[in-house]
């Protein structure tokens, strides 16, 4: 008996009414209305229409388009939240992409008085979608997209400016970077201070235990841990346990179940008994959701070593902040059928997505304390950083903003999505947002990103990942590798002072 697949037929035209790149065709993915992507199967005809395999309900399409005077980012049809079913009719998706971001600012824009540039881009957007037609409608209704995601970035970024302003300050609110990255006797040693209060420290265990019991690294962090109690910074160890190639060391390979479960819950009761009392908040466990999966375990193992991780930490310290961290938080991974390309692991056919993860979790009565969102440079607009932020939400759990950055480079940036297929974005920093990456361009989505976040209850703190260049994401730094100061430090430094008032 042959199974037919629901299917869908979606078209990708560039301003002149032809088919987009390959790179961009085979982007496409389709997500029920909860960003839970189904692994990509799909055929392009030598029309250049895509026969996308779907799901037996409503569901959004994503793909990433280079949208002239916005950026290279993935935008979303969803049917302006209704979602399509499986149909033979053709979608137009960046027609229909238009009309769904146009919805999403809409509704937000119905709600009160926005500024003349967010209301410009409202009108321009209706504008050229009433007006795309004939010849000119691939054109039009790349320039009703971009509009539209315009819109829906000043009206989501007003009302959260708005609501700071009308509310009192947050206490006691995190402002983090990346310890490990600063210098000794330079200015860091003035210059994190002034402008972040959380530091993270490194206890990756590839670090901290190279060889069965060498914990010579100790003595680093002892000197990092020491700089953030002299300077008033409120220190968090990352990560209390990583299957990665980069966290873990080679003599953990070919462990047991039962042995990586020892393990873990003996490198977290000796890092947490060392630290008692001055380390209070850790990533208890990063990335186990399929992602960077390095000890090859199960769906059911991954949600257990989460469990290990969480109630050792109980166990030792009752008041300590326990947060799972996750990165890749759209899961477009899932829909590429893909693992870290530096972590050899397995590819089930039924991926962990992050939210999949949580769910899962949840549903084991697995007991932690908070969400930890990794969002560098999602190539998304803040609209949808938003909504995605709100999608965690559901689980009830206080989010911190674990690690974060983009570029004030477009060097080494790499182009192959003109000429082929490279959805899981591995590196982090490809795509544009607005304009070619600069400071002035880092400085202003930090100053959209904090905002947004700082306006959200559900959000208790952020960080930004790399203190100086070479950082994480390359360029990524607040300061050069001279030490000079960015834009970017200084809008922070304001954004806490004015806006914020922290």
């Amino acid at each position: 008996m042959v199974i037919v697949k629901p299917t869908l037929k979606v078209k990708m035209l560039d301003q002149n009414n032809a088919p987009m790149s390959p790179g961009r065709l085979n982007s496409l993915y389709v997500a029920d209305l909860h960003y839970e992507p189904l692994r990509r199967k799909n055929e392009i005809d030598s029309d250049g229409i895509i026969t996308i395999e779907t799901m037996n309900k409503p569901v959004a399409l994503h793909a990433r388009v280079a949208v002239p005077n916005f950026g290279d980012v993935w935008v979303i049809a969803d049917n302006c939240g209704e979602g399509y079913k499986p149909s033979d009719h053709v979608i137009d998706f960046v027609r229909e992409a238009a009309l769904s971001h146009y919805k999403k600012a809409e509704d937000i824009i119905k709600t009160d008085v926005f500024s003349v540039e967010c209301m410009t881009h409202f009108d321009a957007a209706k504008y050229f979608l009433d007006s795309a037609n004939g010849e000119k409608s691939g054109l039009y209704n790349l320039k009703a997209l971009a509009h539209a995601l315009w819109a829906g970035e000043y009206a989501v970024v007003e009302r959260a400016r708005k609501k700071i302003l009308n509310s009192e300050p947050r206490k006691g609110y995190l402002f983090g970077c990346g310890v490990f990255g600063r210098r000794d006797s330079t200015p860091d040693d003035k210059l994190f201070p002034e402008t972040f209060n959380f530091g993270t420290l490194p206890f990756y265990l590839a670090m901290v235990e190279p060889v069965p019991g060498d914990l010579r690294f100790y003595n680093y962090i002892d000197k990092l841990l020491d700089w953030c109690e002299k300077h008033n910074v409120v220190p968090k160890g990352h990560p209390l346990w990583w299957g990665s190639r980069h966290g873990r060391p080679d003599w953990l390979i070919g462990c047991s179940w039962d042995e990586i479960q020892y393990h873990c819950r003996r490198t977290i009761e000796r890092n947490m008994k060392r630290y008692a009392g001055r380390i209070r908040i850790w990533d208890a466990i990063n990335e186990a959701h399929d992602w960077n999966n390095g000890l090859y375990l199960t769906h059911e193992q991954e949600v257990e070593i989460t469990r290990v991780c969480c109630n050792t930490m109980r166990e030792i310290d009752p008041e300590s902040t326990g947060v799972v961290n996750i990165c890749f938080p759209f899961a477009e991974y899932v829909a590429d059928g893909k693992v870290s390309p530096t972590t050899p692991g397995p590819v089930y056919d039924d991926m962990f997505s992050p939210l999949g993860y949580f769910d899962a979790l949840m549903e084991a009565n697995v007991e932690f304390d908070a969400i930890g969102l990794q969002l560098y440079f999602p190539c998304r607009d803040m609209l949808s950083v938003k909504l995605i932020i709100q999608e965690f939400e559901r689980f009830g759990k206080p989010i911190h903003i674990t690690e974060l950055g983009v570029r004030t480079s477009r060097e080494g940036i790499n182009e192959v999505y003109e000429n082929c297929f490279h959805g899981n974005q591995v590196d982090r920093s490809e795509g544009e947002w607005h304009f070619e990456w600069c400071e002035k361009v880092q400085a202003d989505w930090i100053d959209w990103f904090y905002t947004i976040c700082y306006a959200r209850e559900s959000v208790k703190a952020i960080t930004w990942w790399s203190f100086n260049d070479p950082g994480f994401i390359p360029y990524g730094g607040v300061t050069t590798q001279d030490l000079i100061p960015k834009e970017s430090l200084f809008r922070i430094r304001q954004l806490r002072k004015n806006l914020f008032r922290a």
